[in-house]
């Protein structure tokens, strides 16, 4: 059997090292990705219904005449093939609620031409060039792999909300709460005081609990863990995520929460 070159074992001591920098930086990164898992398309309610965009979802309420949108997915072609699907049109979307204004949230918002886009205050500084969206280990994993993770200046018109301002549009009541450290002005959204759409504020696990986001990309990730503390006091009947899926027993997915 031929002994390894003395470059070789270079060569492959190198390559271990990386490894074991790559584990050690983004490990636990790797480990929340795999738990990632959107609901497919269709009702979840009789009110409520989920479309399917790549790894997101966003929803839609239906409110008198039209619907409510919270977010607006990862892919155009998708949210219309989804949309399609439903049996609803674009047309009909009045509003639209982002929870932020990272990409895999906008990606359709130039198919509803109807609808008045809302998003919080302090959301403002992610969408217009003022803030850079990567920053820490996502800074470093991104130039790493070649890839601008920052936000493209926004091109749409908005109106912001303020934290705990209320909203009735089409028959649908709508309650912002902030919630930063996914992004600064994320923000979570109460529906007719039933529904809590969450974003990127938190996730679900496997086991039902509450937990944070892929914490490489949280912005700043103690101010998250206070935000799922804060959102683990609101009332409600369902429980939304972007990429988690969805809850109807509050009690139990905040139940680690609450107790402490």
């Amino acid at each position: 059997m031929k002994k390894i070159p003395r470059w070789g074992k270079i060569v492959l001591s190198a390559f271990l090292v990386i490894v074991l920098l790559l584990v050690a930086l983004f490990g636990r990164t790797l480990l929340d990705a795999t738990h990632i898992d959107p609901l497919a398309t269709g009702a979840i309610t009789q009110n409520v219904h989920a479309v399917q965009t790549g790894t997101a979802n966003f929803f839609l309420i239906r409110g008198d005449s039209g619907y409510i949108a919270i977010d607006a997915g990862d892919d155009k072609t998708q949210a219309e093939e989804g949309l399609y699907k439903l049996g609803i049109s674009p047309q009909d979307i009045v509003a639209i609620f982002l929870t932020h204004g990272d990409s895999d949230h906008i990606a359709a918002i130039s198919l509803f031409p109807n609808a008045v886009l809302y998003l919080s205050e302090y959301e403002v500084q992610m969408i217009d060039g003022t803030t850079n969206r990567a920053n820490g280990r996502f800074l470093l994993l991104s130039r790493l792999m070649g890839f601008d993770v920052n936000n493209p200046v926004f091109p749409y018109e908005y109106l912001t909300l303020t934290h705990n301002e209320k909203i009735e549009i089409d028959g649908v009541l709508i309650q912002g709460i902030l919630t930063s450290g996914h992004t600064p002005g994320s923000m979570c959204f109460l529906v007719n005081e039933r529904y809590l759409f969450t974003g990127d504020t938190m996730s679900i696990r496997r086991n039902g609990r509450a937990a944070s986001m892929v914490h490489l990309f949280d912005m700043d990730s103690n101010q998250a863990r206070e935000s799922i503390s804060k959102i683990a006091t609101i009332q409600a009947q369902y429980i939304f995520t972007s990429h988690h899926g969805y809850s109807d027993n509050l009690d139990f997915v905040f139940e680690n929460i609450r107790d402490n």
